[in-house]
């Protein structure tokens, strides 16, 4: 591997850890003083939509480069902002129907599985028997670290799952896609975040609109200053990540991406919480920690 391929990897890992930070702390302080209802995501997703644009707007501003359009990354851009949206939704439909451990699993195990796969057929990318073995070992540990005992797995939510996990994975498909496209006319990096966040501030301002409308706005959500204060870092980081993420992902294959990004959020979604909330570890959550460790360590030195 030529040390620029090295240097991508290393932001690559840099950027998830920090995105993991942000959901661990930052956007869980927003669902604190926010709460949990749909009015409150629709809060988050205004901001955060707001900030995506004007972040790579200004960068655009400050280089003198113009904002770019074309059909395709618009309609990839709007693709991705109506996955991403449908995938919220619909996770947090499963939620309430106390489903929440059998969908992080299904997810999870959705989110290694289904890329590698497009990788492999659609792409031409290689996955090595050292990188399986880890993808394998990253699948373990999600088993161990959900709680699955505390969940009854009921039969007819199977396709509300698979429609999840299917959304969540278009989303990293299509970010994917658009930055190797060599067909079609595209857009660069600054230019594709200021449409995502512009096609999101729109979606979600629509829904703000007729939450208005219907008497139930925004500001009944609670703490509604404070939380915004939150929304805006949170968003902020968001940002950043997003467009380091299409950064990389116009160079690394998602066979490898996808996995490692995944094994990491494991690692830290199980471990974070435990030095900041002082939530206590299972012997279990603990065995599978180690697996996950385990996993990236072996991705990592197949990379």
């Amino acid at each position: 591997m030529n040390r620029e391929c090295e240097m991508y990897y290393i932001i690559f890992v840099i950027t998830t850890v920090l995105s993991q930070l942000n959901s661990i702390y930052l956007y869980k302080k927003y669902q604190l003083t926010a709460g949990t209802s749909f009015r409150a995501s629709v809060l988050y997703m205004i901001i955060n939509g707001i900030l995506s644009a004007l972040m790579p707007l200004g960068v655009l501003l400050v280089t003198g480069q113009p904002l770019q359009a074309t059909p395709y990354s618009l309609l990839f851009a709007a693709a991705t902002v109506i996955c991403s949206a449908m995938g919220l939704i619909l996770t947090f439909r499963a939620y309430a129907l106390g489903q929440i451990a059998i969908v992080n699993i299904m997810t999870t195990i959705g989110g290694i599985v289904i890329p590698c796969l497009w990788g492999v057929l659609f792409l031409g990318e290689e996955l090595s028997v050292q990188s399986l073995v880890a993808i394998l070992i990253m699948l373990g540990a999600v088993v161990f670290i959900t709680p699955v005992h505390e969940e009854k797995f009921r039969k007819n939510l199977i396709l509300l799952y698979l429609v999840i996990i299917l959304f969540n994975c278009f989303v990293t498909m299509l970010s994917k896609q658009h930055q190797i496209e060599a067909v079609h006319a595209t857009v660069d990096t600054y230019s594709y975040s200021v449409w995502v966040g512009v096609i999101r501030t729109v979606l979600f301002g629509i829904l703000g609109i007729f939450f208005l409308l219907k008497g139930k706005g925004i500001r009944e959500v609670p703490q509604v200053k404070k939380s915004s204060v939150f929304a805006v870092l949170s968003s902020t980081v968001s940002g950043i990540c997003y467009i380091v993420t299409l950064f990389t992902a116009a160079v690394l294959p998602v066979v490898i991406t996808s996995p490692l990004g995944t094994g990491i959020g494991i690692l830290m979604s199980t471990t974070l919480p435990h030095f900041i909330y002082r939530e206590n570890l299972t012997k279990r959550q603990l065995f599978g920690t180690v697996l996950s460790f385990v996993g990236i360590m072996l991705f990592l030195l197949d990379t």
